[in-house]
């Protein structure tokens, strides 16, 4: 990236409900059906890993709206990296011996670069219909992620996340997940090209003509920001987050560390952006 102006104003109870059927099973939102639409029915063959199913026709699917935990470039061990497991065991279990049920919002891309299926999935039990991606997320086990081409559903998810790391089940009972304050620009910076989900107050919005910049700090050329692309702008118009408006407000947002002077994460869309309080006096 070049210079620019940015001056301007699992827990064990949780996995068992998921797996058995029970509680977390219960939630109204784990049962949305996400404005989607069936795009066919099958039978998983193989859990690639913990968001990548092969169907017994050979096709893969990749599930959309959720991230899973990554193998470390530094994990050495012969033994998989235990939260990537944890993830792909759950969705073995989840799966296994059941008919699934393959959904897709209208409009969004429906096959990846490696022609892959992108899809919200559900398992078919009889009469019900357990939403894959929710049941990852409630245990913990995932994280939401919404991409410009796949966003339904991300709010749905998200609330599910709050819960989670509201009752520190799973990977928000581990320091290596947490949500990073805005204002820690070192941890920041170290998670470069990590997805990461990041807290503060937005102290100024800088539009200008090509990019629209969030500072939460009083130096930009150091501090956290997130950067919005002039063409990604128009995807805000009438939705949940007023970009010109959110000086003064404490919002989350979520996305890939890049260095751009400071830390920074480009936003393409308004799912990437929760708007949580008026920032502290």
């Amino acid at each position: 990236m070049t210079s620019r102006d940015r001056s301007g104003r699992t827990s064990g109870l949780v996995l068992a409900a998921l797996l058995s059927g029970s509680a977390v099973l219960a939630s109204p939102a784990a049962h949305a059906a996400c404005a989607t639409a069936v795009q066919e029915t099958a039978r998983a063959g193989e859990v690639l890993d913990a968001q990548t199913l092969r169907l017994e026709d050979g096709s893969e699917v990749r599930l959309i709206g959720v991230l899973p935990p990554q193998t470390p470039s530094w994990w050495k061990k012969p033994e998989p990296w235990p939260p990537a497991e944890r993830a792909r065991r759950a969705l073995s279990e989840l799966i296994a011996s059941a008919g699934l049920e393959l959904r897709a919002a209208e409009g969004e891309a429906q096959r990846d670069r490696h022609d892959r299926l992108m899809a919200h999935v559900f398992v078919l039990r009889g009469e019900e219909r357990i939403w894959v991606q929710a049941h990852l997320i409630s245990a913990g086990l995932a994280r939401a992620a919404s991409f410009s081409r796949h966003r339904a559903c991300a709010r749905d998810l998200q609330r599910l996340e709050d819960r989670a790391r509201a009752n520190r089940v799973g990977l928000w009972d581990r320091g290596r997940f947490a949500t990073i304050p805005a204002a820690d620009t070192e941890a920041l910076s170290k998670r470069r090209l990590q997805f990461q989900i990041v807290e503060g107050d937005v102290r100024a919005v800088a539009v200008r003509p090509q990019w629209t910049f969030l500072n939460f700090g009083d130096d930009w050329r150091r501090d956290f920001t997130v950067a919005i692309a002039a063409k990604d702008r128009r995807r805000f118009r009438n939705s949940d987050v007023d970009l010109e408006n959110l000086e003064g407000r404490t919002i989350r947002v979520r996305g890939w560390i890049e260095s751009w002077n400071g830390p920074a994460i480009k936003v393409t869309h308004p799912e990437q952006v929760e708007v949580l309080a008026r920032a502290r006096q």
